[in-house]
C-alpha cells in the first residue's frame, strides 16, 4: 500500500526509531517493508525510510534497480549501523521528505554499514561496504532512523536561508 509521505518539519522525522525485533520480526513487519517499496516506487525514490511514512523503526529500503540497473531490485535493511567511512565527495542530494530540494551536501565517499538484510521472510546478518551513490544512500537512509536529515549538513546560515525559500516554494505550490 502506498502510504503519505511526511514532509519536514513533521516531528517523526527528528526522531530515533526503535529497533527491529529480528528474531520475532512480525507480521506488522512485513506490511510496512511492503509498504515502503509500494512508496517509495509510487515517488520515484532512490531510497525511503520507515519514519518518512510515520513509523519509529529502523528499516529502510533502497531502490537497488536506480544504482545497479536491474529494474526492481530492491534491498530491504534492518537495525543499521555505519561502522566505518572514509574520504569525501559533494554530491547533490535530495529528499522525499523535502519535495523539490536538492543540494550539494558534503559526506564521506565510502562506507560500511552493518545490520540485516530482508531475503524473503529470512532476516540474515550482513556487512556492505559501499562507494559513491550506494554509500551516499545508505547513510542518508540511516541518518533518518538516527533522527538525522540531510539539510543538517548544510552550513547553519545557510540551511537558514535554504530552507526559507523551500517554504516558500512550498507555500505557493510550485514545487512538483
Amino acid at each position: 500500500m502506498v502510504r503519505k509521505i511526511r514532509i519536514f518539519p513533521d516531528p517523526i522525522l527528528r526522531e530515533v526509531c526503535e529497533e527491529v525485533d529480528i528474531k520475532n520480526p512480525g507480521e506488522e513487519f512485513f506490511s510496512l517493508v511492503e509498504d515502503l517499496i509500494d512508496t517509495m516506487f509510487a515517488y520515484d525514490g532512490l531510497g525511503l525510510s520507515a519514519p518518512q511514512i510515520g513509523v519509529k523503526k529502523r528499516v529502510f529500503v533502497v531502490n537497488m534497480g536506480e544504482l545497479t540497473g536491474k529494474k526492481g531490485e530492491v534491498k530491504v535493511i534492518v537495525n543499521p549501523e555505519i561502522i566505518y567511512h572514509e574520504g569525501e565527495e559533494v554530491r547533490e542530494e535530495g529528499c522525499l521528505s523535502f519535495p523539490d530540494l536538492y543540494y550539494e551536501i558534503k559526506r564521506p565517499y565510502l562506507c560500511t554499514l552493518k545490520g540485516y538484510e530482508l531475503r524473503g521472510k529470512e532476516l540474515f546478518p550482513v556487512e556492505i561496504t559501499a562507494t559513491g551513490l550506494y554509500a551516499r544512500v545508505l547513510m542518508h537512509e540511516t541518518d533518518h532512523l538516527n533522527g538525522v536529515l540531510f539539510i543538517d549538513y548544510i552550513e547553519p546560515k545557510e540551511r537558514v536561508r535554504v530552507l526559507r525559500e523551500w517554504k516558500k516554494k512550498m507555500k505557493s505550490g510550485s514545487y512538483t
